[in-house]
């Protein structure tokens, strides 16, 4: 069946090849810009060289984040993926308006990722493995905030050049009487 040329005039041609035309599939239909505030936006201010506006750089700020490997991200997306799974263990019931420390925050995320670690023992090995992982990191942040918050433990250098001093002169003392 022949199409007639009205018709075919009315089909852009990039859908008549099926290539591009001009770097744009849509030819001369320019797809609309992103708004502000989102990551296209920003690329699209550094690729045209236009100041960069709040919104984009918040933008840009917040997919780094996200794309970003950092112990709270991960941590924040593992919660995410698990909540559903994570239904039929027992709910931590959140502190009725109580301003938590970060201590007792990880503390309290200590505790939930161990009753986690109980169900996914059995159900999902792999997924425990990365839970215990997430639990010896959480410990090691208590650890260091417990470590930077406790006064110093043991002598200080200062208390122990004085005990020296005063052992050398119990010494020379000694030897002076024996003298």
């Amino acid at each position: 069946m022949p199409t007639s040329r009205a018709k075919l005039a009315s089909i852009p041609p990039c859908e008549l090849l099926g290539v591009r035309i001009g770097g744009n599939w849509g030819c001369d239909m320019a797809r609309p810009k992103s708004p502000c505030g989102t990551y296209a936006a920003y690329r699209r201010h550094l690729r045209e060289k236009t100041q960069v506006c709040n919104a984009c750089r918040d933008a840009k700020r917040e997919d780094s984040r996200e794309r970003s490997n950092s112990a709270e991200v991960r941590r924040e997306k593992q919660i995410q993926r698990e909540a559903p799974k994570s239904a039929s263990a027992d709910p931590v019931e959140p502190p009725s308006g109580e301003d938590l420390s970060q201590i007792e925050l990880l503390e309290e995320m200590l505790q939930q990722s161990r009753t986690l670690v109980k169900g996914l023992l059995s159900s999902d090995p792999a997924r425990a493995y990365l839970q215990l992982r997430e639990q010896r990191e959480i410990i090691r942040e208590i650890a260091a905030l417990k470590e930077a918050s406790s006064p110093t433990k043991g002598v200080t250098l200062a208390d122990q050049l004085a005990a020296a001093r005063a052992e050398r002169e119990k010494r020379e003392a000694v030897r002076a009487a024996g003298a």
